[in-house]
């Protein structure tokens, strides 16, 4: 059964609930060692960065009771700023990173944040590197800018994590797990009434920090449904490419490969995640 890290920003984004939910509903398919909280930032949220771990952290303890699953104790608290800000400590979920790694032949890490605990357990025990794999909710480096939220927040990271040559899946926000549009109206028709859990999920998916929200992507549910059916989707194997010091990549030839997500199938995936949450 493969072993699964889950290293998400809970509070930050109704898509995390649902990724956390979705994996959790399938757990009878995988071997969850931890779910390790990361750090964000953005202006719909007023606290600090620190602030938003414990946010994050009491939002994955309430799916967990949504869920009646008792036991917390593989919950752990993650990095409470970023590597770009000289952020270096080690913490509850930096620490879990390393040792599930060296506990452990392969460990599977699915980021649905910023690479800021990730990075930190990779720069404090690189020997970790060949023990694990990344799959991460991540930036576009193929077409368009380079702007997705995950990578802006802590480049430093994303750097660490691109040049340690850790084997690494990128899944594309934009325009990739964008194509997971959905509204409110679907969301109560196939989930609304069915249980506790599924009308919490339709309530923060409409009650954005920006306000109410009628239609918009659950981007994170994209990464879970990669583990669930690798043929959900399309990849491309590429050269792993420079982070330039404004931020904008340059494709290269000849280094280390990194696997890029190029096509998903949407209507597979919600169909899937519908039947879960529901179950």
């Amino acid at each position: 059964m493969r072993k699964i890290i889950l290293d998400t920003d809970t509070y930050n984004e109704a898509d995390d609930l649902f990724a956390l939910a979705y994996l959790l509903k399938n757990r009878e398919l995988f071997d969850i060692k931890a779910i390790t909280i990361a750090p964000f930032k953005h202006s719909g949220y007023s606290k600090t960065v620190s602030d938003s771990i414990d946010d994050s952290y009491d939002e994955t303890v309430k799916i967990f009771d949504y869920l009646n699953i008792s036991d917390k104790s593989i919950i752990y608290k993650g990095s409470k700023d970023y590597l770009i800000n000289g952020y270096n400590e080690n913490n509850d979920a930096v620490k879990r990173i390393i040792d599930l790694a060296n506990e452990n032949d392969h460990l599977t890490i699915v980021a649905i944040g910023c690479l800021t605990n990730i990075a930190l357990a990779i720069k404090n025990d690189p020997s970790i590197i060949p023990k694990i794999e990344i799959i991460w909710q991540g930036t576009n480096f193929l077409f368009g800018d380079n702007k997705d939220f995950n990578f802006r927040q802590d480049v430093e990271a994303v750097k660490t994590v691109f040049y340690s040559k850790v084997k690494l899946t990128v899944i594309p926000c934009s325009p990739i797990t964008s194509n997971l549009m959905t509204s409110i109206y679907e969301l109560k028709a196939e989930i609304g009434g069915k249980n506790a859990l599924c009308d919490y999920l339709c309530e923060k998916f409409y009650n954005r920090f920006w306000g109410p929200h009628k239609r918009w992507p659950i981007w994170d549910i994209g990464s879970i449904a990669y583990l669930i059916n690798k043929e959900w989707f399309k990849t491309m194997d590429i050269s792993c490419p420079t982070i330039n010091d404004d931020n904008t990549f340059t494709l290269t030839e000849g280094h280390h490969q990194i696997t890029f997500v190029k096509q998903l199938n949407a209507n597979e995936i919600y169909e899937n995640l519908f039947a879960s949450l529901t179950k």
